[in-house]
């Protein structure tokens, strides 16, 4: 039984491009209509993270606020409506939307000052997290939790572009631009796949080896090679039939585009700056060149999640040889310093299990 206030600590972003300050926190509640009281077990640190912290979708008017929408956690306490969950069920929290209802976003303020942080449907720098029933997935207590915690965001995005949206078929030239902490994941899912080639583009050349030992049949780093041609050699002149996207870098989502056939389907994960503008080229547009956006990947939580950890047990989506080092709360601004590096893969943010 929870006795309210609930007192916990949170990495919270003050001010953009500058560490994050772990604070003491106090939720008052009680628990409104579809809020769900979880302890958070292990975070993961999304891409989409590092850009909030680094200001990069422009002016961020919920400063102070909690971040992090990729975890695994223990159901502490229930609000009104909620059926989906009950007290002590282990859950992913992920930030797309499943089923359940949608909460009001919580109430927390500094313990020191008691003015308010704000925060959103799912945060998951924090040691407790108020989170909506639409942003939690049930899974089974003995499941690896480390593991689990990327099925959240990472590991289902990159899969779900695959198997929801890219149709890819053994004839298919398949490149993959950027193969970062998302675009790892592309390559295993491609992999099973089967398509004809499978190739990795980065300017990471620890991240290219990384895809080339989960499946990437050929890698190319843009800084020391022409892009267009090479991919052009190997596809027979051709291009690239399947193309997804999973750079933030204009440059990156521009060269992309380019490295595909005429009639091809490009998929964008990554997108650049909000106030950046990519060039096209029209007439490649009109004769088939398609562009599709992916948001999640197209996923839906209740089934995806379920499905995509299904392949990590069986051994065939192997997320957790991605996973690079595991931190401390505590060292949750090394762990952000470490994804920003040229470290391939993931990173994980160890909370308190006691």
């Amino acid at each position: 039984m929870i006795n309210y206030p609930v007192e916990f600590r949170a990495a919270v972003l003050v001010k953009n491009q500058k560490p994050l300050i772990i604070k003491d926190i106090i939720f008052d509640g009680p628990l409104e209509t579809g809020q769900i009281l979880v302890k958070v077990l292990y975070s993961g640190i999304c891409g989409k993270q590092i850009e909030e912290i680094d200001g990069l979708g422009g002016h961020d008017s919920y400063i102070p606020h909690m971040l992090g929408h990729e975890a695994t956690a223990i159901v502490e306490d229930i609000g009104p409506g909620v059926k989906k969950v009950k007290i002590g069920d282990t859950v992913i929290l992920h930030w797309m939307k499943g089923s359940g209802l949608q909460s009001n976003t919580p109430h927390y303020k500094n313990k020191k000052d008691n003015s308010m942080i704000n925060a959103g449907w799912v945060t998951t720098f924090n040691e407790f997290s108020v989170v909506s029933e639409n942003r939690v997935t049930k899974i089974n207590k003995n499941e690896n939790l480390i593991t689990s915690a990327l099925f959240g965001c990472a590991a289902t995005t990159g899969p779900g572009v695959i198997f929801n949206q890219a149709e890819i078929k053994s004839t298919d030239d398949v490149v993959v631009y950027g193969v970062g902490g998302v675009g790892i994941f592309v390559i295993q899912a491609a992999k099973l796949m089967n398509p004809k080639s499978l190739i990795a583009i980065d300017v990471n050349d620890k991240s290219l080896k990384m895809a080339g030992e989960m499946g990437a049949t050929n890698m190319i780093n843009p800084t020391s090679a022409d892009v267009i041609q090479e991919v052009r050699d190997l596809t027979n002149g051709n291009g690239a039939s399947k193309v997804i996207i999973v750079t933030g870098s204009k440059e990156g989502v521009e060269m992309g585009i380019e490295v595909a056939a005429c009639p091809a389907d490009v998929y964008l994960v990554g997108v650049p700056p909000k106030e950046e503008k990519i060039e096209i080229d029209a007439w490649k547009v009109m004769h088939k060149r398609n562009l599709y956006g992916s948001l999640g990947g197209s996923i839906n939580p209740d089934s995806d999640i379920h499905t995509y950890m299904s392949l990590f047990n069986k051994g065939l989506l192997p997320v957790d040889k991605t996973i690079t080092k595991i931190f401390s709360f505590d060292e949750i601004n090394n762990a952000i310093s470490m994804m920003k590096s040229d470290n391939p893969g993931r990173v994980i943010i160890k909370f308190d299990q006691d």
